[in-house]
């Protein structure tokens, strides 16, 4: 679960359009820029990414860290979990 604090770092990335890379502890990883949070129709906790040119909904259960693909003043990794 993600919490009110992790969450904001997921909010300031959206704000500023920073590009990131979601990694999961499973290995799986995704890279894009993010739009917006909001919920699946699961009501499952899910991050607006840009992918290439593809907006795709990243259901963010499990998710282990955000890392700044950009250089900015708000964060460079967010350890989840």
């Amino acid at each position: 679960m993600i919490t009110c604090h992790q969450s904001d770092y997921l909010e300031i990335a959206c704000l500023y359009r920073i590009p990131v890379s979601l990694a999961w502890g499973d290995g799986r990883e995704v890279v894009g820029v993010p739009r917006d949070t909001g919920y699946n129709d699961q009501r499952e906790e899910c991050l607006l990414m840009q992918i290439d040119d593809h907006e795709r909904w990243i259901v963010l259960e499990g998710v282990a860290s955000m890392t700044a693909l950009q250089e900015n003043k708000h964060f460079d990794r967010v350890e989840f979990g």
